[in-house]
């Protein structure tokens, strides 16, 4: 089990037998070990897919929204690697809070959690530090019920990138690599001038869809395919290539999970 699992196991009684809303797990075997009635919301698809022999279809959502459950005993946040994912993520879950339910933030002490207390207040009545082993520390905030409901546009970063063939509008989420602005790496492959193959191309790991957009109008004879294990990537990329009418397939791929066939070329500027 991961070290977030075993400290939320040290504390089992807090939720066992409740509806717990469950965001960002890890692939582990948490679901089944603590009985509860589990509703999970993933963005990285890795999980996803590890979670589904153990969860039913309805209670198992992979999505950059949060289903709106309703109903629930408390509510359980693995911490993300970037601050601003878990401020997106508590937006999501406060609003289907009660006043007076509980939502557990947990996380690697070098991972952010540190700075729980600054992320639940807004939303809460209390907050407290319950638990600190294994590397990890588990926090408590009794919600206020106050929370205002979440409306994506709010989060939704619209920018422009100029190249010197084009220009294209893009738009990011938290978390989503490189958001809100054009990287290096993806800076220096749109100044290579070759022409790539006429076929299926495959961009490995697609952010917003950047690369895309810009290469399948130099490149009309190809066929672009986009994945990405993030479901807020997926997204955005999805809301990119509309924006600026480039037609594109876009699905989620835990590394080559869901890619099939042959292709005439790769495009990817891993993070």
């Amino acid at each position: 089990m991961d070290n977030t699992s075993q400290i939320i196991m040290r504390s089992a009684e807090l939720l066992s037998g409740k509806r717990v809303l469950l965001v960002n797990p890890v692939a582990d075997r948490l679901p089944t070990e603590l009985p509860a009635d589990w509703h999970v919301w993933c963005w990285d698809y890795a999980p996803y897919k590890a979670l589904q022999p153990q969860l039913p279809e309805d209670k198992l959502h992979f999505s950059h929204l949060c289903p709106q459950w309703q109903g629930l005993d408390a509510a359980v946040l693995l911490m993300p690697k970037a601050i601003e994912r878990a401020d997106y993520a508590l937006a999501q879950m406060a609003p289907l809070l009660d006043a007076g339910v509980p939502l557990y933030l947990v996380g690697e002490k070098n991972g952010g959690v540190k700075r729980a207390e600054k992320l639940l207040q807004p939303y809460a009545n209390a907050v407290r530090k319950l638990d600190s082993a294994r590397h990890c520390q588990f926090w408590q905030a009794d919600m206020d019920g106050l929370a205002a409901p979440f409306a994506l546009a709010d989060w939704v970063q619209h920018y422009s990138i100029d190249l010197a063939d084009q220009s294209m509008e893009l738009i990011s989420l938290p978390g989503v690599f490189s958001h809100g602005r054009l990287d290096e790496g993806s800076a220096l492959l749109l100044e290579e001038p070759a022409t790539l193959p006429a076929g299926k191309v495959l961009d490995f790991g697609c952010g917003s869809g950047v690369l895309s957009i810009a290469l399948a109008r130099r490149n009309p004879q190809c066929q672009f395919e986009l994945v990405d294990v993030d479901a807020l990537a997926i997204h955005c990329a999805q809301q990119s290539l509309i924006l600026n009418e480039v037609a594109a397939e876009v699905t989620p791929s835990d590394g080559l999970s869901d890619v099939h066939g042959r292709y005439a070329a790769v495009i990817s500027n891993p993070p």
